[in-house]
């Protein structure tokens, strides 16, 4: 038997804090040192200097993940003030208030209740228990499969006590033996509990391939939705948030459940699931998330890497809305952190935000409503964490005190057993995805753009554009600096804010204009200098490159965690800076700007614009977008060009990189926008 330790109330716990990982800037090697010396000045000239060799950083693919890392840093410790200052009631009431709202408005535009049409499609007797087949529409014809575990009447007579659980990462859904285990488990001691897939799961698949077979892993599928459900200013969340919520209504019309004594339990990515629920909604009474609860101002971020899209709430970081916070927020409510010692999601992490929920409960009088096992193993349900569970609800939502213990294996269901429809949800009758869902909600924001774009002063589509990609204005972006000049420059490094270098190149020299190319490939890559001679033969001027943050010689490639053919190549880091609330789109174009203010000067005509790939040209846009009397316009040959965003979430799901998506854009403009009123032209 594994050894178990419950600690109820108040508990007394050190840890150590980890120490930021981030490069420190270098000294600056001679930069002949080790090469062989050229014949002529002409013939061979000197490599042009590099990020690491300007000593802007030592690390040139790890520079934008040590820069965020270091902006996580600094919101953390003004988590911790704002945390520290949370001292009386009242206190603690706008602190849960402030987050819950910021929680909802991040989640986005939800829907009104519908009738559910709950429909039993079966049921099955056994000695130990009753289980009902269900299916709800927690939307019109948006299709969510379920089972309802009920005690015995003989036994327990009803009603009962209710218990939401949720699953984690498994195609099974329901059907994994651990999860249906806990609703067993529950259902033989008193309580009516119901388990239901979350979306790509169990019954719910929803994106499959020619032969029909599932089409990507549930982390991917997740994910994938995630894009064009971010884009209208969503989240995968908003979805299993809204499930969750009709999951308790569904639970709240049985006569057989006690509609005010409702819980909510769940593992890993059901331990996310159940984290948001019992912070959102007041109906639940009693918590139980399992192998979830950390923090990302922690490992997660620092040695770990962020979670798929449900997992991470846009600007939760820069807002300063941790893990702890989940509990906090409904605090003195009765919460039971279930965890393994060897989980990836940090123990030492999950007991310092334990820690700091546990001091609020305290100032409340109810440090005993707050509770944490810990088991030793990795991540993951146990019999132990089922036991521990199933002991929690009794005591808060049945009066009964008692410390169940399972005689495992637990007669759980088979695969075909549990089944509410017999070929998933997408077999029955106009039966509608997430994907179909964000299309109708694409369309009709694109009738709300055009209103509120024909709103806007002159002046208004910059700011719109600023406010929704999260670029400063102009006055506010620290000058860049060259960090080592030649005398002769044609090449170098510019110095830009935290640790951050641009490495910019001079292709042609001329009088008159300034002609700037955004690069994603690379100075001196082909791409590059193929437009910048296409530019020279058009006329007379300089013709420029800048790589902005992480293109060039800067490529991240992120972790494998975020397939790259699917999600581009560098999806882990993206999602840091998604968590603090900022674009890459809009770093990148800041990124743009400061290089333009540096290279015009401050009495320089305007610079034009072009880029070698359509995400270049995305950052290009909105640099010009922002900054009008900088920039002249924007040139893109006909393969620059980028894709509307209304297009992909027409189209989804398909391959798109997170690098080009902005929370909520399509609220508010797309690419089609940004070219008119940037008077983007397109020449071969």
């Amino acid at each position: 038997m594994k050894k178990m330790i419950i600690l109820l109330g108040l508990v007394s716990f050190l840890m150590s804090s980890s120490a930021s990982v981030f490069a420190e800037d270098v000294a600056a090697p001679d930069p002949a040192a080790g090469a062989a010396a050229p014949e002529t000045a002409e013939e061979v000239p000197p490599p042009p200097p590099t990020l690491a060799v300007s000593g802007v950083c030592a690390e040139p693919d790890r520079m934008m993940y040590n820069d965020l890392i270091v902006k996580i840093d600094v919101k953390r410790q003004q988590w911790r003030e704002r945390y520290e200052s949370v001292k009386t009631e009242d206190d603690i009431a706008a602190y849960q208030r402030q987050r819950r709202e910021f929680f909802y408005e991040q989640l986005g535009e939800m829907w009104g209740r519908t009738p559910l049409n709950a429909q039993v499609t079966g049921v099955i007797d056994r000695p130990e228990y009753r289980a009902e087949k269900i299916v709800l529409e927690t939307l019109p014809h948006f299709y969510a499969t379920g089972t309802l575990f009920l005690p015995r009447p003989e036994k327990f007579a009803p009603p009962y006590p209710g218990v939401l659980v949720v699953c984690g990462h498994s195609f099974e859904g329901k059907a994994s033996n651990s999860y249906q285990g806990l609703c067993v488990l529950g259902a033989m001691n008193g309580l009516a509990m119901y388990i239901q897939d979350p979306v790509d799961q169990g019954e719910r698949l929803q994106h499959f391939d020619a032969e029909g077979n599932p089409k990507a892993s549930t982390t991917e599928s997740h994910s994938l939705a995630g894009i064009g459900s971010i884009l209208l200013g969503r989240n995968t969340a908003t979805y299993e948030v809204w499930d969750m919520i009709r999951g308790l209504d569904f639970l709240q019309s049985r006569p057989d459940v006690i509609s005010d004594r409702l819980g909510v339990a769940g593992n890993s990515g059901g331990g996310t699931q159940s984290s948001y629920l019992m912070a959102l909604d007041d109906r639940v009474l009693c918590a139980a998330p399992s192998c979830y609860l950390c923090s990302l101002y922690g490992a997660q971020t620092h040695k770990s890497t962020p979670q798929d899209a449900e997992q991470n709430i846009f600007g939760q970081l820069g807002f300063g809305m941790d893990h702890a916070d989940y509990i906090i927020m409904r605090a003195p409510k009765p919460t039971l952190l279930n965890t393994k010692t060897g989980d990836f999601f940090n123990i030492d992490d999950t007991w310092a935000s334990f820690r700091d929920a546990l001091r609020i409960y305290s100032r409340q009088e109810h440090s005993e409503a707050l509770s944490i096992v810990e088991i030793e193993g990795d991540h993951g349900y146990c019999p132990e964490l089922l036991d521990a569970s199933i002991s929690w609800m009794l005591r808060w939502l049945a009066g009964r005190d008692e410390r169940i213990v399972g005689e495992y294996p637990l007669p759980t269901l088979s695969l075909e057993e549990i089944k509410s429809v017999p070929n998933g949800v997408m077999a029955l009758p106009e039966a509608r995805t997430t994907y179909d869902i964000n299309r109708d909600y694409n369309a009709e924001l694109k009738e709300r753009r055009r209103a509120k774009q024909a709103a806007l002063p002159p002046e208004g589509f910059a700011d719109l554009v600023r406010a929704t990609a999260k670029i400063r204005p102009l006055a506010e972006i620290p000058p860049v600096e060259p960090a080592e000049v030649p005398d002769e420059p044609e090449s170098f490094v510019l110095k830009a804010e935290g640790l951050i270098g641009l490495p910019i190149r001079r292709h042609t020299c001329g009088e008159g204009s300034i002609r700037l190319i955004v690069t994603q490939e690379g100075n001196r890559s082909a791409a590059a200098s193929d437009l910048a001679a296409r530019l020279k033969e058009e006329k007379d001027g300089a013709v420029w490159s800048v790589e902005p943050r992480g293109w060039g010689e800067s490529r991240a490639e992120g972790k494998s965690y975020y397939n790259k053919d699917i999600f581009g190549p560098d999806g882990t880091i993206w999602y840091l800076a998604y968590l603090l609330g900022e674009t890459y789109v809009g770093l990148r174009a800041e990124d743009v700007v400061s290089t333009a203010r540096y290279l015009g000067g401050e009495n320089a005509a305007p610079i034009e614009l072009t880029a070698d790939t359509p995400d270049a040209a995305l950052v290009a846009l909105h640099a010009a977008a922002v900054e009008p009397e900088l920039f002249s316009g924007v040139v893109l040959i006909p393969s620059a060009v980028p894709g509307s965003w209304a297009d992909y979430v027409d189209r989804a799901p398909r391959p798109y990189p997170l690098q080009n998506v902005i929370h909520g854009v399509l609220r508010n403009y797309d690419v089609e926008d940004l070219m008119r009123i940037t008077g983007c032209t397109v020449r071969e």
